[in-house]
C-alpha cells in the first residue's frame, strides 16, 4: 500500500508539472488559439440568444433566455473540447514521453486539466457578468453541488471518450473528422434548446439514452430549483462516465503496447 501511494504521489507531481508546462506553452505560443476557443464559446451562446430573441422564442424556465441557452450550450462545448484535447494529447505526447516516468496518458490528462480550468473560469466569469449587470437572478447557482457534480462527471465522461478516441483514430485516421462533426451536432441532440420533459413521447424515448442530456439536465438543476427531473438519471450518468473511462483506459493501454 505504501508503494501505491508513493507511485500515486509521483504521478500527481508529473501531471502537475505537465499542466504547468502546457499553461506556459499556451500563453506563449498559442495564446491567440486559446483566446479564440473561449471567444468561440461566448459568440456561440450570444449568437443563439440573439437568434432566438429575434424569433420571439418562448421562455421555458427562469427569467432569462440567455441563461437558459448558456446552461445548455456550455456543457456540450465543454464535452467537445475535453474529448478532443484528450485524444490530441495522446497523439501529441511524443515530445514528452521520452522523459522518464512520463506517459502519454499523463500528457493527455494535463491538457484536459488546462481546458477544465479554462472553462471553469469562463463559466464563472460569464454567469457572474450576467448577474452583475442585472440580466438574470438565475445566473448564480442555487444548487452549487449539482453544478460541481455535473462538471466532475462530465470531465470523467469526456476524458474517457477522448482517450478511447485516440485508439480509434490510430486505427482509422478518418475517424477524427467524423468525431469532430459528431461532437458538434450534440448541440442539437442534448436538450440544449428545450426541456426534454416537454417534448413528445417519441422524442423523450430517444433522447433519454443520450448521456449528454443528463449532464445538461444536472447542470441546469444547479441553476433552476424547479427544473423538471422526470427523465434525469444520476445513476445512468455516473455509470456512463465510469464505464467510458474504464474503456478508454483499456484502449489506451492497448495503444501504448502497440507503439512500444
Amino acid at each position: 500500500m505504501e508503494f501505491f501511494f508513493i507511485g500515486l504521489s509521483r504521478q500527481i507531481r508529473v501531471v502537475i508539472a505537465l499542466t504547468l508546462r502546457e499553461v506556459r506553452l499556451r500563453n506563449s505560443k498559442y495564446a491567440f488559439n486559446q483566446l479564440f476557443d473561449l471567444l468561440e464559446a461566448l459568440f456561440f451562446i450570444v449568437g443563439h440568444w440573439i437568434i432566438f430573441t429575434f424569433l420571439h422564442r418562448k421562455l421555458l424556465i427562469g427569467d432569462s433566455l440567455l441563461v437558459f441557452i448558456a446552461t445548455g450550450i456550455l456543457p456540450v462545448l465543454f464535452f467537445r473540447t475535453i474529448s478532443i484535447r484528450a485524444a490530441g494529447g495522446i497523439e501529441a505526447s511524443k515530445a514528452v514521453t521520452n522523459i522518464p516516468t512520463v506517459e502519454a496518458l499523463d500528457y493527455a490528462l494535463a491538457r484536459a486539466t488546462v481546458e477544465v480550468i479554462s472553462y471553469i473560469l469562463l463559466f464563472s466569469g460569464f454567469f457572474a457578468g450576467i448577474y452583475a449587470v442585472g440580466l438574470s437572478r438565475y445566473a448564480i447557482p442555487v444548487n452549487p453541488l449539482a453544478v460541481v457534480e455535473a462538471i466532475t462527471f462530465l470531465t470523467i465522461f469526456s476524458f474517457g471518450i477522448g482517450i478511447a478516441n485516440s485508439f480509434i483514430i490510430h486505427v482509422f485516421p478518418l475517424y477524427k473528422m467524423v468525431w469532430s462533426a459528431f461532437a458538434r451536432i450534440q448541440i442539437f441532440t442534448s436538450a440544449v434548446f428545450f426541456i426534454p420533459e416537454y417534448m413528445p413521447p417519441i422524442v423523450k424515448e430517444i433522447i433519454v439514452w443520450n448521456p449528454m442530456m443528463h449532464f445538461v439536465a444536472l447542470f441546469r438543476i444547479g441553476f433552476y430549483s424547479t427544473y423538471p427531473t422526470h427523465l434525469f438519471s444520476m445513476s445512468y450518468m455516473v455509470m456512463c462516465s465510469i464505464c467510458l473511462l474504464l474503456v478508454g483506459l483499456m484502449l489506451e493501454r492497448v495503444l501504448r503496447n502497440h507503439r512500444v
